[in-house]
């Protein structure tokens, strides 16, 4: 992979870090490199974490509660039955930041659709968790409601079918780009599939298609507070502020 490609990669990983509360240890930069220089596997690095951290899947029993939390945490029922969420997200971190890793190497195939978004979300959380690339059964908000669980497939087939007919963004001029994606990544958003990981899993399919359409966006020039507050106002529907942030961070290529 080109240096500057690389850098790119580091940096889009570092925010996400940074957007979770973590700092990107020189340790964990290092193993992201090798799976980008193809000097690791991700899963040889994942392997390698879980024996080292003893982490283990003996103790998990398939369950119908795996799309549930653990009784009186926030944790979702994962395959090493951890129910301190802090640690879980520590662990979680570091397996999505090589699971990201692998996938910017090799992208997913196929168009920019709702499989694609869900196929994302599956090979970033698969390693820790039963209900990965499952869709949400209950309701979600973050100051504001999110979708409601039984209309997610029909409205994700009303924004995913709009962006295939918009023709995933490509051949636009940068305003229009920049207009067009913020509304797209503002309906994700709104969407919001998955019980977690919406947010990461949804930065990762716009890096792709943000890169196809011929555009990059310089994440690491994004203020994670100022992201979040962009989002939420896009929920409502008001994407002028998530325009605002991609203004000063979308460039052509």
């Amino acid at each position: 992979m080109r240096k500057g490609r690389m850098q790119r990669c580091i940096d889009y990983i570092r925010f996400n870090h940074e957007s979770e509360g973590f700092q990107l240890s020189d340790d964990d930069e290092a193993d992201i490199r090798a799976v980008l220089d193809k000097d690791e596997t991700a899963d040889s690095l994942i392997e390698k974490f879980i024996l080292e951290n003893s982490l283990t899947n003996n103790d998990y029993v398939a369950s119908d509660k795996d799309f549930n939390y653990y009784e009186n945490t926030r944790c979702l029922y994962n395959f090493f039955s951890i129910k301190d969420r802090d640690r879980l997200r520590e662990i979680a971190i570091y397996i999505t930041s090589i699971r990201t890793a692998e996938l910017m190497l090799t992208p997913i195939d196929g168009p920019f659709d709702f499989d694609r978004l869900i196929a994302t979300h599956t090979h970033l959380f698969s390693d820790i968790y039963p209900s990965a690339g499952a869709l949400r059964t209950k309701t979600a908000a973050k100051r504001t409601e999110f979708c409601r669980p039984e209309y997610i497939n029909s409205s994700a087939n009303e924004i995913f079918g709009k962006l295939r007919k918009d023709h995933f963004l490509r051949g636009l001029d940068r305003e229009s780009f920049i207009n067009d994606l913020a509304y797209y990544m503002g309906e994700v958003e709104a969407l919001h599939p998955f019980r977690n990981g919406n947010a990461i899993t949804a930065r990762l399919f716009f890096w792709d298609l943000v890169f196809i359409a011929g555009y990059r966006i310089d994440w690491i020039n994004i203020d994670p507070d100022r992201l979040l507050e962009a989002d939420i106002c896009a929920i409502d529907g008001d994407y002028q502020p998530l325009i605002d942030v991609l203004e000063d961070v979308v460039y052509k290529k």
